[in-house]
C-alpha cells in the first residue's frame, strides 16, 4: 500500500503501511524525526471492507493525537 502524508497541529506526518498475517502495521514518522511510532491494527471490527486504506488512515490520524510530542527546540 502506498505511503500517506498528513498534517496535524502544524506537524507533517508520513505513514508507511505493512500487511502482516494478523492485520496491518503503520509506521508514523513526524517530519524531521529519526524514529517512527509503530502501531498495529489487527484484523477485525473497525475496518470498512470497501475502504481498508481509509480506515487505516483514520486510525493513524486518531492515534497521532495521543502520541508523545518532543519538546520544542531552540534555534
Amino acid at each position: 500500500m502506498d505511503p500517506h502524508s498528513f498534517e496535524h497541529d502544524g506537524i507533517l506526518y508520513e505513514v508507511r503501511f505493512e500487511r502482516t498475517p494478523e492485520g496491518w502495521l503503520a509506521r508514523i514518522r513526524p517530519e524531521g524525526a529519526a524514529e517512527a511510532h509503530l502501531l498495529a491494527f489487527p484484523e477485525g471490527p473497525g475496518f470498512d471492507p470497501q475502504d481498508v486504506r481509509g480506515s487505516l488512515i483514520a486510525g493513524c490520524r486518531a492515534a497521532v493525537e495521543r502520541l508523545p510530542h518532543h519538546p520544542p527546540t531552540r534555534h
